[in-house]
């Protein structure tokens, strides 16, 4: 982003790597008791703001966990969300 310097922006960065990580924890430790309407809205947010914050490989899985949820698939969403938790670890 143009107007923040290189440590404001990996600030930022930072600051939402830690957040959807926090969420996506929660999500992770009952996710066979969350809602697929819960899902879907999860994966459409971060389809959102992961570009936005320089994390395409974010918005690539949260389209991905969008679609799966509308096809009721909770197998391949687990899938999605262990690929999300990696890929938040190496950039934690």
């Amino acid at each position: 982003m143009d107007d923040f310097d290189a440590e404001e922006w990996a600030e930022m960065q930072k600051m939402y790597i830690t957040h959807t990580s926090k969420e996506l924890v929660k999500i992770q430790e009952d996710i066979d008791n969350v809602a697929m309407d819960f899902l879907r809205t999860f994966g459409h947010n971060i389809k959102g703001s992961g570009g936005m914050y320089g994390f395409e490989e974010v918005t690539s899985l949260g389209t991905e966990i969008e679609a799966s949820a509308k096809a009721n698939d909770r197998g391949k969403i687990k899938i999605l969300l262990e690929e999300l938790s990696t890929f938040l670890k190496t950039k934690n």
